[in-house]
């Protein structure tokens, strides 16, 4: 492929799944002798886009508000003249409106990225979230958001990819991990030395399912069983739920037992710390911390739909021989707080081993390398369909 200019964006380049993909692909076009450009409204991953040889351009694509939509749809299309752009490439909702009028406005290719399953509520929430569907290219993390996409706007096969997330085996790599590094994660969650860390790493917000995690550690109180130290690794979204979230741990007395670890910087050594992760809410796409926390032979428990199901192998889709965590039904604490009893306190021969499928698992279905390469593909698919498509006329 020729060396072209491709442009992500994505609301805001902070912590998150969407995120970080956005930051693989920019970085392996530009290792690939491309162009990568990325507009957002900042944040603290922008520091590391630059790093990685991409150009980062500040606008207020994080807003809803119509007329600011209007005007930045007018500031990307001057963006794809000024830097000769061949692709635009969004990764959500709000900005993808503005992508479009620039994409159609200048005539240019179109890309986005389906990352998790939104709610419908009506049909003006559905034409809000077409959005996503209306590219040359939907590329869909999971099979299950294929799926998905394919109901719900009749999007045909042929403009759906499926490409999962993926993480990076060159910063996930068990045996990089020190002990120093071990004990100053330990240290910032308050563990001490006995202490087995049940974590759920994820931002601050009621769609992550915190707030069952800590029903769940409440049930585990009242039966009596030994309970983990629930650590919530993730930036606060949402205030308010966090205060609801404090208050009531402190209501079923298990609030000694649960810290809000904020952002978490060294990620591989708090998998690795960890005796078990949660993923348990209802809307992903594909959850990279299940694939991150695999990685690092952590078992898993996920919630009990489509993504969490391609994501560990879990019974009954797999033998208890190898399964690489376990399956719940979506927003049960008790069965969650079963699951949790289970990994904590079952035998710990049984859990390295399921940590240890958990990790050949991941390493041999979601690497990094198949991720670019094959966004990269897509991007050469859409661009040769639109050349020939002009050709044609």
């Amino acid at each position: 492929m020729r060396p072209i200019t491709v442009c992500q964006v994505i609301p805001r380049m902070r912590s998150g799944g969407a995120e970080l993909g956005c930051l693989q692909v920019a970085e392996a076009l530009v290792k690939a002798g491309h162009r990568a450009l990325v507009i957002s409204a900042g944040g603290r991953m922008v520091e590391q886009l630059v790093a990685v040889g991409a150009t980062h351009i500040d606008l207020p694509v994080a807003s809803k508000n119509p007329v600011t939509l209007a005007l930045n749809a007018s500031r990307i299309a001057d963006i794809v003249a000024a830097e000769k752009v061949d692709i635009l490439h969004a990764r959500s909702r709000a900005p993808a409106w503005s992508t479009l009028a620039a994409a159609r406005r200048t005539g240019t290719a179109f890309v986005t990225t389906y990352h998790s399953e939104y709610s419908e509520r009506g049909r003006i929430k559905n034409l809000y979230n077409s959005v996503m569907a209306r590219s040359d290219t939907v590329i869909a993390v999971s099979h299950w958001m294929a799926k998905l996409i394919g109901e719900r706007y009749a999007t045909p096969d042929e403009r759906i990819a499926v490409i999962p997330r993926a993480f990076d085996p060159a910063r996930f790599d068990a045996s990089a991990v020190t002990a120093g590094r071990l004990e100053a994660v330990r240290t910032a969650f308050g563990a001490a030395g006995d202490d087995r860390i049940a974590l759920l790493a994820g931002r601050i917000t009621r769609r992550k399912a915190q707030d069952h995690f800590v029903e769940a550690m409440g049930i585990l109180k009242q039966r009596g069983r030994p309970l983990p130290l629930a650590v919530l690794a993730g930036e606060i979204e949402k205030p308010d739920f966090k205060a609801e979230l404090e208050a009531r741990a402190a209501a079923l007395g298990v609030a000694d037992r649960v810290r809000f670890a904020g952002f978490v910087a060294d990620m591989p050594a708090a998998y690795t710390t960890a005796t078990v992760l949660l993923n348990i809410s209802e809307q992903e796409g594909l959850p990279r911390v299940a694939l991150e926390a695999q990685a690092m032979g952590c078992p898993v428990i996920v919630s009990d739909t489509g993504p969490g199901r391609e994501v560990a192998l879990t019974e009954p889709d797999a033998s208890a021989a190898d399964t690489t965590g376990l399956r719940v039904p979506y927003a049960d604490p008790a069965k969650l707080a079963d699951a949790l009893d289970r990994l904590l306190n079952g035998a710990e021969a049984d859990r390295a081993a399921m940590g240890a499928r958990a990790a050949s698992h991941v390493r041999a279905q979601f690497t990094l390398d198949r991720l670019t390469t094959s966004t990269l593909a897509v991007y050469e698919r859409v661009l040769a369909r639109r050349a020939a498509q002009k050709e044609a006329t």
